[in-house]
């Protein structure tokens, strides 16, 4: 396990619980922080040690002798963390790419093939459930036209006015200040940032949302799977408050860094919010245009003190790279998971962790 920050410390409790034989390792360039985690098992089985994911030389010695390496650092350091799996021969596993560095990763297929090692790219909530959700709503039709993806959540701690980041601080404003991407017409387009505002009813408990779009890995690699089934438009947004929003975006022109920005980010004493991934897709299902709408609904853990977004962006990560440990998922390669992964078995085993799915349609 690479990264003992939020989302890692969940993936190694899940890897912990999931199975009594898992033996984890919590790698990280903070020692300190790895240790931390690592002894609050008491357990064997959950080691930590010092790692620099910068440097893959470094980095193939620590992963060496183990199964699957599961990446929760920053996704600029995904090539690098890759050469080192390839050279170690360990399976890889991460949360995505935003976009842009899924796409230079994905161009590592034969090479991971060749050295007979397997590399899943995105394989969290989203990217990752929603690419399952996606897939599993397309085999309702004959024609898949669009797919439009829509995650909003709800945090029933937030205090009103207060200006804080609910997760990376760094992933937000990459998130708000990059300029996006869609699939439009059978090609990829840039849109500007921060546009395509659009008000959403999620329904309770997340309630109405106004989403943006932003960049996203879905939208690089659904149209390999979906453009021969006549896939024509796709697009990736998120739920933001507005005003925060407004706020970043003047922060940011005045001059304010990323390291100031993520001291704003929320400590929790107790997680408390709601987050749900939906996914619309239009086409043609017996000769009518229909759509199918599939959500996954994930909830605070309070045992874990994890939030909705870290159980539904962790724990799939986990589940997915304990079947590639355990044989069930057996290619070689670099794929995304709407190729390899059997979304109702992800599906089931998510739902083992508290995570609930709907699918309605095609109506």
């Amino acid at each position: 396990m690479l990264g003992a920050g939020a989302i890692g410390r969940v993936i190694v409790r899940d890897l912990f619980e999931s199975h009594p034989k898992n033996k984890i390792l919590v790698a990280d360039l903070d020692l300190a922080s790895a240790r931390r985690l690592a002894s609050g098992f008491r357990s064997k089985r959950v080691e930590a040690a010092f790692a620099d994911a910068s440097d893959p030389r470094h980095l193939r010695g620590v992963i060496g002798g183990h199964k699957v390496i599961i990446n929760s650092t920053r996704h600029h350091l995904n090539l690098g963390v890759m050469a080192a799996a390839l050279d170690a021969r360990v399976h890889y596993v991460d949360l995505g790419g935003l976009f842009t560095w899924t796409r230079r990763q994905l161009r590592l297929h034969r090479r991971f093939r060749e050295r007979g090692v397997l590399a899943i790219l995105g394989m969290g909530c989203a990217p990752g459930l929603t690419n399952l959700l996606a897939i599993a709503a397309a085999e309702q039709f004959d024609r898949v036209e669009a797919v439009r993806i829509r995650v909003g959540s709800a945090d029933f701690n937030t205090m009103p006015d207060s200006f804080s980041f609910p997760y990376s601080a760094e992933t937000i404003v990459e998130e708000l200040t990059l300029k996006p991407w869609k699939w439009s017409r059978g090609r990829f387009a840039q849109v500007p940032a921060r546009s395509g505002w659009e008000m959403v009813r999620f329904g309770p408990p997340v309630g109405d949302r106004w989403v943006v779009t932003t960049r996203h890995s879905e939208i690089a690699t659904l149209p390999r799977v979906l453009r021969k089934r006549g896939l024509a438009y796709a697009d990736f947004k998120v739920s933001f408050d507005r005003a925060f929003v407004r706020e970043l975006v003047r922060r940011l022109r005045m001059g304010w860094t990323i390291p100031e920005l993520a001291k704003l980010t929320t400590t929790r004493s107790q997680a408390n919010d709601y987050e749900i991934a939906r996914v619309e897709v239009s086409g043609r299902a017996e000769g009518s245009k229909r759509r199918c709408i599939a959500e996954c609904h994930a909830r605070a853990n309070s045992n874990w003190n994890a939030s909705a977004g870290d159980i539904d962006t962790a724990c799939p990560a986990s589940i997915v790279a304990q079947m590639i440990a355990s044989g069930d998922i057996d290619r070689r390669g670099v794929f995304v998971p709407e190729d390899v992964a059997n979304p109702n078995r992800v599906f089931d085993e998510c739902r083992n962790r508290g995570m609930e799915f709907s699918f309605s349609g095609p109506l």
